[in-house]
């Protein structure tokens, strides 16, 4: 990978700037680009920010589907997508509406670089980003996938929707798993990428570091594992209650934390009671600063049903922590290498059982060169490294 020369223009665009993965993730990115000393801007298409980047990154908020149902043209347009094009042809709401969103980005671009100068690269993150903006030419754009979702059937008008959505676009997966998961669906739909690249996203090793300094309140008995992820179906945190009860009937004398907030809480709750773990599971809801606990616990455990990267695996790691992991598509076993795949498992209570009792038993040492493979400054150049790739239509891996 090459540095680049001279500081470069780049815009990344997002549908939303919440609290979850893509949102921590772009921001990760957008700043350790403008540390970098490059000019970056972040827009963002709807909503207000829950986080802020840093002063040196520009945000911009523009609402271009609400902008573009403004006036009597565009408010006919959006009650003909809505009452007849999207009824007489299932799932294709995005298509009319990002046809126009589209076209109000084009226009965005073109003030933002007769204000700023002319953009070097443009980035565009998230299933919510590449519906709103599919028609999206601009050579100088690549996709950034996280995971495959939005699946369309297999059939002529699936097909033809994925095309609108896909088809002769650039497109950086963020591991070889998410890459292989999207090229198998998009050769079943008949789809050709015009550039595929896979670059992880990055960590800001040095700031958890310091937030890890803080103190976590409350303080949970030691020893204890810690469990960091939204609490929704796909991040199967029954599983890990169910492990987590069959260890502790092993000799497991630890306690278990679990950060995070969601839809899937009332449910674990009861599940926690129903397997007496109640003394010993602790439930923190949405932390703005977990590191504290991850520091502290002697593991993480992880049990997704998919995960594009795996990202709370590599903040446990920077932090001195190993981990387990059920087993799962995506990028965990890119994570877990060498001496830590020992402790991927399979997806059952006994196996993720297993894993935890290894891992407070023989604990692993963390390698300084598991965590650098996701420097924001390696991160930082492979992205750069795309302004000149864009022309290129070949396969490669930057990671």
């Amino acid at each position: 990978m090459q540095q680049a020369t001279s500081p470069r223009r780049i815009l990344i665009a997002l549908r939303r700037l919440g609290t979850g993965g893509i949102e921590t993730a772009t921001l990760t990115l957008a700043n350790a680009m403008a540390a970098a000393g490059n000019e970056v801007h972040l827009l963002v298409l709807k909503g207000q920010p829950s986080q802020q980047p840093h002063a040196d990154v520009t945000l911009h908020c523009r609402d271009l589907d609400r902008q573009q149902r403004s006036g009597v043209t565009g408010m006919a347009w959006h009650l003909l997508n809505r009452l007849v094009l999207s009824p007489l042809i299932p799932r294709s709401g995005f298509v009319w509406q990002g046809w126009r969103c589209s076209r109000a980005f084009d226009d965005f671009v073109v003030d933002l670089e007769r204000r700023h100068g002319a953009l070097d690269l443009i980035l565009l993150r998230g299933q919510g980003a590449f519906e709103l903006l599919w028609n999206v030419q601009d050579p100088r754009t690549w996709r950034v996938v996280e995971a495959v979702t939005g699946r369309f059937p297999k059939h002529a008008l699936g097909r033809w929707l994925a095309r609108r959505l896909l088809q002769g676009k650039r497109v950086v997966s963020v591991s070889q798993g998410v890459k292989a998961n999207l090229h198998a669906y998009l050769e079943a739909q008949q789809v050709q990428l015009r550039a595929s690249r896979v670059i992880y996203n990055a960590v800001p090793v040095d700031d958890l570091r310091q937030k890890a300094l803080e103190t976590g309140q409350p303080a949970i008995p030691a020893p204890f594992l810690v469990h960091v992820a939204r609490l929704v179906p796909v991040k199967r945190q029954s599983l890990l209650l169910q492990a987590f009860a069959q260890a502790r009937r092993q000799g497991l004398d630890h306690h278990l934390a679990i950060i995070g907030d969601g839809s899937e809480r009332p449910q674990l709750e009861a599940l926690t009671r129903e397997l007496e773990l109640e003394d010993v599971v602790h439930f923190l809801g949405q932390q703005s600063n977990p590191y504290p606990w991850v520091a502290q616990a002697d593991a993480l455990v992880l049990s997704s049903r998919f995960e594009g990267l795996g990202i709370v695996l590599i903040e446990a790691l920077a932090l001195g922590t190993p981990c387990v992991a059920a087993r799962a598509p995506g990028g965990i076993a890119e994570v877990l290498i060498d001496e830590q795949q020992q402790l991927i498992t399979d997806a059952t209570p006994e196996a993720l059982a297993e894993g935890m009792l290894k891992a407070v038993a023989s604990p692993v040492e963390i390698r300084t060169a598991w965590v650098e493979r996701f420097s924001e400054a390696r991160i930082v150049s492979a992205f750069l490294d795309l302004i000149d790739d864009s022309s290129e239509p070949a396969d490669a891996q930057h990671a």
